[in-house]
């Protein structure tokens, strides 16, 4: 039986989500990270090269390994989406660390789709196509919008431009053209060698990038299944398509990410908050995980501390009900990476102090009537072990999953009881690394419902969790090693003789 390290029982239930990258993609940084909160480790394989992510792999594996809990690890695809080329490294100049070049106002700038280092002159767009996607007149925003182009002409495959804005371009930067549709084909050459590169570190979870309807995802996952792997995915909402057929994506997906940065410049930005605040209602209300992410904590790759509306953005995400937050440059090329976690983590703890449990619960509870017989049977009994839960203040709720969806269910009613998810797959465990509120641990194998109401209340006092009189309560599926299905409540007493009531 696996233990619990004392430091979780410190933790958010808010699931932090840290990407890995120079700054943190050592065995010893992965395990500071860690023990601050990070959850989930997120690869972006639009930076970077396949050794050094199979590097990162490796050490997270080894840190989480040490340390003694579960972490998953998430593979971020390019995507159909355009970035620039590769900045000339004798052309290169380092400001606060960042490493590029600059571009000055009414300079003539060429967008092109043959391979050439990126001056100050001219960069690649890959992959090719923003040449048939754009239009003369039409605004081209590098970077989020560090850099803002105007599109003088079309020749070929070259873009000519006027620099409206001057600013820093950096390496492999989005290239967005806010208002155009891309035409790209979702399987672009960087993103198949990205999913071969997530087949063969059996990642977690994949985050698919520039995802525009139901059919993309449909293809990403067969994809993965033909090749053996059955990652989550993880759809990020960065663009208009999206939002628009955020329904159909949603009955699709996994979870989803609210990308804020593509999203403000892909839509007007004053509207990002208002398209937050409904992808995570959403997702809440069908019970999907949903991660909010982007300049959450920017300013602390520079500085030791955040600033005040970062510290509130932070807070107000947790509030609304998101699953997990996520760090992007903090960790991966800041300067305080581990600070960064153990701010997040703070915020995030006062946060769930004030969560309004009872509207989120009834929040998913409100469509649980639009469900299946079936679907609506394993619904009710995690609500109804949430809220049990929380009426007798038990000190844990303990599920017996194989396949991860016990725990999942009774996660999306936000019981303010620890969930405890025991299961005897790794790969299960890794996946509810990503849930709100879930502490995976790894047990054997279980045949007889017996032992289950016996192993609970063990596995309570083990963890320090509960002590004898205290109440818990068990959810299960049965028959026992069926996946799917939450049919069984009980509520057990521990050191309760007859093994308590149900």
């Amino acid at each position: 039986m696996q233990l619990i390290p004392p430091f979780v029982k410190n933790l958010p239930r808010t699931r932090i989500v840290c990407t890995i990258g120079p700054a943190t993609g050592n065995v010893v940084k992965a395990r500071q990270l860690i023990r601050a909160g990070m959850s989930v480790a997120r690869l972006n394989l639009s930076h970077g090269n396949r050794d050094e992510h199979f590097e990162y792999v490796e050490a997270i594996r080894a840190a989480a390994k040490e340390v003694g809990v579960h972490v998953g690890i998430l593979a971020d695809l390019p995507g159909p989406k355009y970035r620039i080329g590769t900045v000339d490294p004798d052309l290169a100049i380092t400001e606060s660390g960042r490493t590029g070049i600059t571009v000055n106002q009414r300079d003539k700038f060429v967008l092109t789709a043959e391979r050439v280092h990126t001056t100050p002159e001219r960069g690649t767009v890959w992959p090719a196509g923003l040449h048939h996607d754009i239009r003369p007149r039409a605004s081209i925003l590098i970077d989020e919008g560090a850099v803002e182009l105007r599109v003088d002409k079309i020749d070929g495959v070259e873009i000519h431009c006027t620099v409206r804005r001057g600013g820093f371009i950096q390496s492999d930067k989005a290239v967005t053209a806010p208002g155009n549709t891309s035409t790209l084909d979702y399987f672009t050459d960087e993103t198949v060698d990205a999913i071969n590169f997530a087949i063969e570190a059996n990642v977690d979870f994949v985050g698919l990038s520039y995802i525009r309807n139901r059919e993309d995802l449909k293809s990403v996952r067969k994809h993965f299944t033909d090749a053996g792997r059955n990652p989550s995915l993880v759809s990020k909402i960065e663009n208009k398509q999206a939002v628009d057929n955020l329904a159909e994506i949603l009955d699709e997906t996994d979870a989803i990410m609210v990308a804020r940065g593509d999203l403000g410049v892909e839509m007007p930005l004053h509207l990002v908050p208002m398209v937050q605040k409904r992808m995570i209602r959403l997702a809440n209300e069908v019970g999907k995980p949903v991660i909010t992410a982007t300049q959450m904590l920017e300013s602390m790759r520079d500085n030791a501390y955040p600033t005040r509306a970062e510290s509130t953005d932070v807070y107000n995400a947790v509030r609304d009900g998101t699953d997990a937050v996520m760090l992007s440059a903090e960790t991966s090329v800041g300067q305080h990476p581990v600070a960064a976690v153990k701010f997040m983590a703070r915020v995030s703890k006062i946060a769930e102090r004030y969560l309004d449990n009872d509207m989120l619960r009834n929040r998913r509870m409100a469509i649980i009537d639009k469900e299946g017989r079936r679907a609506q049977i394993n619904s009710i009994i995690a609500f109804d072990a949430a809220r049990t839960a929380d009426i007798l203040r038990s000190k844990a709720i303990i599920t017996f999953t194989e396949s991860g969806t016990t725990a999942d269910r009774v996660a999306a009613f936000r019981p303010r009881t620890q969930i405890i998810a025991l299961s005897p797959q790794t790969r299960t465990l890794n996946n509810l690394s990503m849930r709100w509120g879930v502490i995976p641990i790894l047990v054997e194998r279980l045949t007889e419902l017996d032992q289950m109401f016996d192993y609970a209340p063990e596995i309570a006092l083990a963890a320090g969790v509960a002590k004898e009189n205290d109440t818990i309560v068990l959810v299960a599926g049965v028959p026992i090693g069926q996946t799917g299905s939450t049919n069984l409540l009980r509520v057990i007493t521990v050191g309760y003789d007859d093994r308590g009531s149900a």
